[in-house]
């Protein structure tokens, strides 16, 4: 299967580029950051003409969309999605659209896999509307609803963040009450090749890709500090509630699908990072 992965330099899709069967010719795109892969190329998903070039040459089988950014969503997420789905659709080629818990309201979890859109603030506004745009045109798309992709080694940007600045003595305000589901990206990866490797109609619809416990930013802090072996002193609790632009607080996912369908099975991320701390 001939199989292209946007976002091939950022943390999922070099994660897929890592675990992609043996049988894939994986092809990668990349904006800035160039991609370790032996197949890639630099594109600007917004750019439609750019897109449609790049697709008609590869001719993927499989197109697995994981580019995403929140410094322009009316660019990044949505201009740059349906370019992917006008391409992918204009080739002839499956499609799996990551998507995220981050488009729901926060208030209803847990989630089922047919829970409605609802966003609370921008980034999920447009990721909400790139969802029902990738439903709409390709019914038959795989979209993914995931949560924390998290990173042990190296860490994950989130991650690292909350490390470097416990190391740098700068002291950190987390929410004790956000609550999501933070997921392994090697697990995740694993789960989205067991998705490509279906039969069409087993693939299509939504899935929730995501960890099996609920942590909230706080809990998930301090388990980063114990994993680096740091002080988390310097960790405030603080409440999602009070924050003055609206967060979507309860973000559980229920992951019925997956647990019926998949192998694999997301670790809780509590185990992984207390099971790998640092000596």
């Amino acid at each position: 299967m001939r199989v292209l992965i946007t976002g091939g330099a950022g943390l999922l899709g070099s994660t897929l580029i890592e675990h992609a069967p043996m049988d894939a010719e994986v092809h990668a795109t990349y904006r800035s950051i160039p991609v370790v892969a032996p197949r890639s190329a630099q594109v600007e998903l917004s750019d439609a003409d750019a897109v449609a070039a790049l697709w008609a040459e590869v001719r993927p089988e499989l197109v697995i969309h994981t580019a995403y950014s929140m410094e322009s969503g009316e660019r990044d997420v949505w201009q740059a999605t349906r370019n992917v789905v006008r391409a992918t659709s204009d080739v002839g080629a499956a499609l799996i659209h990551m998507s995220t818990d981050a488009l729901l309201d926060g208030e209803h979890g847990p989630y089922a896999e047919d829970a409605k859109p609802a966003p609370v603030h921008e980034y999920g506004r447009w990721k909400a509307q790139a969802e029902r745009h990738v439903r709409a045109e390709m019914p038959g798309a795989a979209v993914v609803r995931t949560s924390l992709v998290t990173r042990l080694a190296p860490l994950d940007p989130r991650s690292a963040w909350i490390a470097g600045s416990l190391r740098d003595g700068r002291p950190l305000t987390l929410f004790v009450d956000e609550l999501r589901c933070p997921i392994a990206g090697d697990d995740l990866a694993r789960q989205l090749w067991e998705i490509a490797s279906l039969p069409a109609d087993e693939r299509a619809g939504m899935w929730h890709l995501a960890g099996p416990e609920a942590l909230s930013r706080y809990a998930l802090g301090l388990l980063v500090a114990a994993h680096e072996g740091l002080d988390p002193a310097a960790i405030t609790p603080a409440l999602s509630a009070a924050s003055p632009s609206p967060r979507p607080r309860d973000l559980r996912l229920l992951t019925a699908r997956a647990d019926r369908a998949l192998r694999t099975r997301a670790r809780p991320i509590s185990e992984l990072l207390l099971e790998r701390r640092r000596r």
